[in-house]
């Protein structure tokens, strides 16, 4: 019955607080609305356009007609394919150092700056596109058909594996940009639990979204996650944003607005994802992401793992409070503490909190 009190009394924590919630969706969503409209606006009014006088006049001052033969058409050069070796180096580089910050036990303050990183580069400058959840798709259709996968796509799969099978889940915060997302906008204390047995159950969520991604991988080479991760919106957009921005610099101006990536639908759907992940940690990693499934298996195994001594540990709780996966149980009654590899993300919070070292 204790489980069925605690989803009763977080259900009433969430329905006190939904008309604060569904205010601030409904001011973000009506600022976006009127974003899109200025950006529509703006579009339509920054291409030239042929004077009044021109279309009375006929084609007497030739307006358009000089434009037209004057007109130099834009060269945009594409991504140099050099940089995907850059990409692969900063994501190896990021779980390297990553890697010994766990080991070494170091501050969260360090693995928070690595996820800033992660976020910044991997995801605001390159689209959250360098990234090993997508590549689960391509690994897939790779089995199927070798001709479609390629080496770096290939290492980008299996290098945060590698790393899991050393430590743990370093990936999920000092590798990923959807877990860097997640990691810095929750709330720093106080954030909300999901009730044990419920939290449980929908573990099986991600396994059958790994199921669904390869399914769909096969039968139609359908990159099912990418469709239903929120976080796309900010990667996107921050990434145009800042290939315009970088144009700009180089003499060579791109669109004269800023532009905003999907539709109002998508950037609702990752306020609501964002607003949940600020109370409840981690939503996505905890309770859909299909490669952090690959990842708690191989950590399983892992040889260097996060631990806790239940010789030196006084049982206090304080670090299954900070634990934003819920990895940690500290049960009072037989002082018994214990810590899920499937589930811990590496972040750091526990050893942190722990007066008496007892984390590993």
């Amino acid at each position: 019955m204790n489980w069925s009190i605690q989803v009763m009394t977080w259900g009433a924590t969430v329905h006190k607080n939904m008309k604060s919630i569904f205010r601030i969706v409904l001011l973000v969503g009506f600022f976006l609305i009127n974003i899109g409209n200025s950006i529509s606006v703006q579009a339509a009014t920054s291409f030239p356009q042929e004077d009044a006088s021109c279309i009375r006049e006929g084609a007497n001052t030739g307006t358009m007609k000089e434009f037209k033969d004057n007109y130099i058409p834009v060269e945009y050069f594409p991504t140099p394919e050099y940089m995907v070796f850059v990409d692969l180096s900063v994501l190896i580089l990021l779980l390297l150092v990553g890697l010994f910050f766990v080991l070494k036990r170091k501050s969260q303050k360090a693995m928070s700056i690595l996820a800033i990183i992660t976020f910044v580069y991997l995801g605001f400058i390159r689209g959250g596109c360098v990234c090993p959840v997508g590549a689960i798709s391509n690994t897939t259709m790779g089995i199927i058909d070798p001709a479609m996968i390629g080496l770096v796509t290939l290492i980008i799969f299996l290098v945060p594996l590698i790393i899991a099978l050393v430590a743990g889940r370093v990936f999920c915060t000092s590798g990923c940009p959807l877990g860097a997302v997640q990691h810095m906008m929750q709330k720093k204390k106080k954030f909300r639990k999901v009730p044990a047995k419920l939290n449980t159950a929908l573990k099986i969520v991600p396994i059958m979204m790994l199921l669904a991604t390869v399914y769909y991988a096969i039968q139609s080479s359908c990159f099912l996650i990418c469709q239903l991760e929120p976080y796309k919106v900010i990667f996107f957009t921050g990434q145009t944003w800042f290939e315009q921005a970088l144009a700009f610099i180089m003499g060579n101006p791109m669109e004269p607005v800023f532009m905003l990536a999907f539709g109002i639908g998508t950037w609702v759907y990752l306020i609501l994802v964002l607003l949940l992940g600020y109370w409840v940690p981690r939503p996505f990693c905890r309770f859909l992401c299909p490669y952090g499934v690959l990842l708690g298996v191989v950590s399983y195994f892992s040889f260097k793992p996060r631990r806790i001594e239940n010789n030196s540990c006084v049982h206090c709780g304080m670090c299954e409070k900070v634990c934003p996966t819920q990895a940690i149980v500290i049960d009072r009654s037989t002082k018994f503490s214990s810590l899920s590899n499937y589930d811990c993300v590496q972040c750091n919070k526990c050893t942190d909190t722990c007066k008496k070292d007892s984390i590993f």
